[in-house]
């Protein structure tokens, strides 16, 4: 359930807005629309699937289809009926309007064919999005691979764009000429980026622990990140050092809550940053291995714990 909602959320954030963007970039190198103004209509002309009789010709098919008509009504003494009407035309001389534009119907029957009836797009740029994902991407997958590719491209040519020393001059220059000059965002931003540098950075950090302590009340142990020490009133008002710990919410560790904990209610755990994050995002799944609870684990570590209580302290 964890993976589904995942992909959910990288489809719903990444995937699906990188294909929008890249089916616009296309619709505006391939376009499959006809302008209206050489066209004319064909009232007398047959019903047409998903597009009734609101569709256009050239004033030359429209010539050659009343005189088929003429015909057939001369020679056989009736009057055409619609099997006669859709035999006379020929559907790829057939243009269905939309927006300002119009589509050669047998392009418009391949997305009418796919989408509901109210979210075919009426715009000329729209349309030709969905035609090329149905004429150049059949299905959904090739069409995500190739966007996520190109996504992955663009983010790794701005970190080397941004790595270099151009890059960082203009990375200062938006962020002390633009950043800085919003209001709330400005604050905020400057916030998240000294958060973001503190997890991401590749340095080691000497507070950057892991830890457990008993929240949210006495005997149930939560895991958190010592991110620093805590504000001079907290520990003046606890009468001892105090940390700051990001508290992390499972499965998704980057929200969470800061906490401030007296460092005597602190246990350092034998965890490394990656095996808690593993722990957190599994819900308690993944337990790394010299931490797996056995019952002959805990009998060792009791007795060890008894010896160390019992034992005289060494004289000097």
């Amino acid at each position: 359930m964890i993976l589904l909602w995942l992909v959910s959320l990288l489809y719903t954030y990444i995937i699906k807005p990188t294909n929008t963007l890249v089916m616009f970039a296309a619709a505006q190198v391939l376009d499959y629309s006809s302008p209206q103004e050489d066209l004319v209509s064909l009232p007398t002309g047959p019903v047409l699937p998903y597009a009734g009789r609101d569709y256009r010709v050239t004033p030359e098919v429209r010539g050659l289809y009343v005189s088929q008509l003429r015909r057939i009504q001369v020679e056989q003494g009736r009057a055409p009926n619609e099997e006669d009407r859709q035999a006379a035309l020929s559907l790829d001389d057939v243009y269905v309007p939309v927006g300002r534009a119009a589509f050669r119907y047998v392009d418009y029957l391949i997305v009418a064919q796919d989408l509901p009836p109210g979210e075919i797009p009426r715009s000329k740029t729209g349309f030709n999005m969905e035609l090329i994902a149905a004429k150049h991407f059949p299905g959904l997958f090739p069409l995500s691979t190739i966007a996520v590719c190109l996504l992955m491209l663009l983010i790794y040519l701005l970190g080397r764009i941004v790595t270099v020393r151009l890059g960082g001059w203009f990375v200062h220059k938006f962020e002390s000429l633009f950043i800085s000059s919003l209001p709330v965002v400005r604050h905020v931003y400057g916030s998240v980026k000294q958060v973001t540098d503190f997890l991401f950075s590749e340095n080691q950090i000497e507070v950057r622990k892991v830890v457990a302590f008993e929240y949210p009340r006495k005997g149930i142990w939560s895991l958190g990140f010592v991110t620093g020490e805590s504000m001079l009133d907290v520990s003046t008002k606890a009468g001892e050092p105090c940390v700051s710990i990001l508290v992390p919410t499972s499965p998704m560790p980057m929200t969470g809550y800061t906490m401030s904990v007296p460092k005597s209610e602190t246990i350092d755990l034998d965890l490394t940053v990656d095996q808690a994050f593993q722990y957190i995002v599994s819900c308690g799944v993944l337990v790394p291995p010299h931490q797996r609870f056995t019952p002959e684990r805990l009998k060792i570590r009791l007795e060890a714990k008894e010896t160390a209580i019992e034992a005289p302290p060494v004289e000097e």
